[in-house]
């Protein structure tokens, strides 16, 4: 039998900063000592004779499904269909209404990021959808961007487990899904103009890759930073919102939020307005 890998205090530092380097994700050592048998798992499975070898394959060769096994075994896609609703509430009932112009009809670009396997997203165009005036009157683009191939993938399929829709009202369940077996297949208009891609907040081309957005939701990410990376994080948001345009935050995100850029615009609630 090959002996299995253990890898050492010093390797478990280098990879994560390798995964801070590129992808923002902060690993302490508690978070090392709980992710170690994961990695473990990783390196083991691909057959490395060390760890100086799958090391190697990351930092210099970029093998890319390597990187996005440790990526995956290191975070929680833990999201589910109207998490925190009463946000996508602020959004189609006192948000989307400015943009809407007599005569006219205005274009909102939306970023959702991470989108996770795009119950976020579904669940923002659902609201939309339940909006007559906002849905009538805007052209709305919705864009849905995952460090994780993965979830991308489940994302553009749209098939749901009973826990993910859960909390959506039956109506909702019955008027946008269609029962599958033990599973709920989004209706096919949704994924049709649903946008879902791979990206890297920290890529800096990202902003000439998807250009400027009138809404960010990203929430639940930055606990995965520490304090110079989520500083960083939301510079980078600045840059990709357009003037007096919106942030929506997760309740444990807002920290170190720089109230020079972005003021709170709803007490109770984390979202923030580019001033």
């Amino acid at each position: 039998m090959d002996k299995k890998i253990e890898l050492k205090y010093d390797e478990l530092k280098k990879l994560a900063q390798l995964l801070e380097n590129k992808t923002g994700i902060y690993l302490d050592d508690d978070k090392l000592k709980r992710y170690k048998k994961r990695i473990e798992e990783i390196v083991n499975k691909a057959g490395f004779e060390s760890f100086n070898s799958f090391y190697h394959q990351i930092r210099f060769i970029k093998n890319q499904e390597l990187l996005q096994e440790l990526i995956e075994s290191v975070t929680v896609n833990e999201t589910y269909f109207w998490r925190e609703f009463e946000e996508f509430k602020i959004l189609v009932d006192e948000i989307l209404p400015t943009y809407i112009k007599p005569n006219s009809l205005n274009k909102v670009r939306v970023l959702v990021l991470p989108s996770s396997s795009g119950e976020e997203v579904y669940s923002i165009m659902i609201a939309i959808k339940e909006n007559k005036e906002v849905y009538d009157n805007l052209i709305i683009e919705i864009i849905g961007a995952d460090i994780d191939s993965n979830m991308i993938q489940k994302a553009k399929k749209g098939l749901y487990s009973k826990r993910s829709v859960d909390k959506l009202p039956n109506e909702y369940k019955t008027k946008y899904f269609t029962k599958v077996g033990n599973y709920y297949q989004i209706d096919k208009e949704f994924i049709k103009y649903a946008k879902f891609l791979q990206a890297n907040l920290f890529d800096r081309s990202l902003k000439m890759k998807l250009g400027e957005f009138d809404i960010i939701f990203s929430r639940n990410m930055l606990i995965y930073f520490d304090t110079p990376t989520k500083q960083k994080a939301f510079d980078i948001f600045y840059k990709l919102l357009k003037p007096s345009s919106y942030l929506f935050l997760g309740h444990a995100d807002a920290n170190y939020i720089d109230k020079t850029k972005f003021k709170s615009i709803k007490k109770g609630f984390q979202v923030y307005q580019k001033i």
